[in-house]
């Protein structure tokens, strides 16, 4: 399994809901997680991350002002899923982006944390679709109700999401990824190196996450690559 590394973690608060059902990663993880969360890991709630996305332990975060988690570390490769499980694109699959950014978020469509996130997502597809910039929306569920494709499509047609959204609905992704919260926001630079993380609301309480997160994405569509990162 792929796992992430050399990341400094930065703290931020933020607002999101936690998984309970799919693997959390080591028994350390699972203890840490059950303090911070206090029973209450499925509830929307402000919140102090542990940017933990390894199966090495959580490192709690201690600074101040809210910014996405700094990382470096090969982006896992999507899981393998038929045509009908990939809405508004035919499959896709990371290895294939190269050269491009790409922003990669994990929600589910009953959440109102992923839901207040739409507006940057909408944004930030009709801005840099077509311009280097491709945005994959993987959907995780955890209710019996979030694993309802129909109920998924007409959420999708309502909020008028048009970027590729691929059906995670046994959270092999989820897993793969080791990831913990809804809404989570992955940025990929062009040579598939995970770069930054940001967990929650982009702008709850005023994080100006949005801004940030579209600074970042700027600055990797900046870099050059040499072209035989692509190969």
């Amino acid at each position: 399994m792929a796992t992430f590394q050399d990341y400094d973690g930065q703290s931020f608060k933020s607002r999101a809901r936690s998984k309970r059902f799919f693997g959390l990663g080591t028994e350390k993880n699972r203890l840490l997680r059950a303090r911070l969360l206090d029973s209450h890991a499925r509830r929307p709630m402000f919140f102090l991350v542990l940017v933990s996305l390894t199966f090495l332990g959580a490192t709690p975060a201690s600074a101040h002002q809210p910014a996405p988690a700094v990382l470096k570390a090969k982006a896992p490769e999507l899981e393998e899923r038929p045509a009908d499980e990939w809405l508004n694109s035919p499959p896709l699959k990371l290895a294939d982006l190269h050269g491009q950014v790409v922003i990669l978020h994990f929600w589910t469509f009953g959440c109102i944390n992923c839901r207040h996130n739409d507006s940057a997502y909408k944004a930030w597809h009709q801005k840099y679709s077509g311009k280097g910039v491709t945005m994959i929306g993987v959907h995780t569920p955890e209710t019996e109700r979030e694993r309802d494709l129909k109920r998924l499509k007409r959420s999708i047609e309502e909020r008028g999401l048009k970027y590729p959204i691929v059906v995670d609905k046994d959270g092999k992704t989820w897993k793969s990824w080791d990831n913990h919260w809804w809404p989570s926001i992955y940025l990929i630079d062009k040579k598939g190196f995970v770069r930054y993380r940001w967990d929650g609301e982009l702008n709850w309480k005023g994080a100006g996450g949005k801004a940030i997160t579209e600074k970042k994405i700027a600055e990797l569509l900046a870099e050059e690559i040499p072209a035989t990162a692509n190969n």
